[in-house]
């Protein structure tokens, strides 16, 4: 059995307060909480889990999924 991984590409799915995970190359990158965004740019930024590091993500330079 394969299991499927959607990624989202409209952030307009994703609210502030949402657990979002951000990968490269199959690798998981950042994991935090969506604290601000902005859809109509396809950026948000996130305050990761563990560090507490404020990081900004867009959807072409990352594969973003709801945690």
């Amino acid at each position: 059995m394969t299991d499927t991984v959607s990624f989202i590409d409209d952030l307009t799915a994703v609210h502030v307060g949402n657990r979002l995970e951000a990968w490269s190359g199959g690798a998981l990158l950042h994991l935090g909480i969506v604290e601000e965004k902005l859809p109509e740019l396809g950026v948000l930024w996130i305050r990761e889990v563990g560090t507490g590091q404020r990081k900004m993500l867009d959807v072409i330079s990352y594969d973003l999924r709801l945690h």
